[in-house]
């Protein structure tokens, strides 16, 4: 094979190359997470209103394999109010990792506001939320929680299988 034919093959491979990466690094959505979390988020705001675009909140993205059992559990270290504290607990059935570090603003989540539903449960300063998430096909998920105001506010997050 003569070097212009060799360095013209080179060429092709190395463009296919460069167009494969380039279509995984921005089509392919990012790898969900799938091992166990054991991690502490702070914060605080002045309200507890989704609607409010700055208000900070808290998000846990993660998804559970077919017929696997994944146990979420948040407690509340710090509450601003004591026993009386408390906050609201939001499930989105969808994986989102569009904040940082388990934080975001409302605002980043208004495109998938309408989406995210109650679930009818709040964490308090005396009592942790503890969910199990599972079934026969895999499931993504992303729980929310608004920091409450009054101060500022730790939560301890854990997520293991069952």
């Amino acid at each position: 094979m003569n070097k212009k034919v060799f360095g013209s093959v080179l060429a092709s491979v190395l463009c296919a190359l460069v167009a494969v990466l380039f279509l995984e690094s921005h089509f392919i959505p990012p790898r969900e997470v799938t091992e166990e979390m054991d991690f502490i988020v702070s914060g605080s705001n002045d309200c507890l209103r989704f609607l409010n675009s700055t208000v900070s909140t808290c998000y846990i993205p993660f998804k559970t394999g077919a017929n696997e059992n994944w146990q979420l559990t948040i407690n509340a270290t710090k509450m601003p109010g004591g026993a009386n504290g408390w906050t609201d607990v939001y499930i989105y059935k969808g994986y989102w990792d569009e904040g940082n570090n388990h934080k975001c603003t409302s605002e980043d989540l208004y495109q998938i506001l309408s989406d995210i539903q109650s679930a009818d449960s709040q964490i308090r300063g005396d009592t942790l939320f503890r969910e199990t998430f599972g079934g026969p096909t895999p499931q993504s998920y992303t729980v929310f929680f608004i920091f409450p105001p009054g101060g500022q506010a730790t939560f301890h997050v854990t997520y293991k299988k069952a």
